[in-house]
């Protein structure tokens, strides 16, 4: 997931949406979430919206946040929206480096992306423009 700005509720509908289409195809996933602008964290509907969609989707065995801030209070407030979010049984960690967090999830077992795959994943999308992820549902 790729959020260049605080995701709406919206936002958050469409992602939550597009992530339930996968339960067909995946039991579980590794999941990696970079966050272009740590502050303000996601508003409670947004974060209820996410927590109702991980719920019922494939589990999620791990998540990455790449959260790309010099304070040290955006990994503690990302480690705590993690937990609001995903279950307890997640694995979660908060990196400032993509290639930290992609060696990270690339180690877990069952794991179908390498380093590069994942880096030239998350090359894609920062080059992309924030407007690309403002997608319809009909593109979902």
């Amino acid at each position: 997931m790729y959020h260049p700005t605080c995701p709406t509720v919206d936002h958050a509908r469409r992602e939550v949406t597009a992530y339930l289409k996968l339960r067909s195809h995946f039991e579980s996933m590794l999941m990696l979430i970079w966050v272009g602008q740590p502050f303000p964290p996601p508003e409670n509907d947004v974060r209820q919206m996410y927590r109702e969609g991980f719920a019922r989707g494939p589990q999620v065995e791990s998540v990455a946040w790449v959260v790309d801030s010099s304070r040290s209070m955006g990994a503690s407030i990302y480690n705590s929206l993690s937990m609001q979010i995903f279950p307890r049984t997640t694995n979660s960690r908060v990196f400032r480096e993509p290639f930290e967090a992609a060696g990270w999830l690339s180690n877990f077992d069952g794991a179908d992306a390498d380093v590069e795959n994942i880096l030239d994943g998350l090359d894609t999308l920062d080059r992309a423009v924030p407007e690309s992820f403002t997608y319809s549902e009909s593109r979902v």
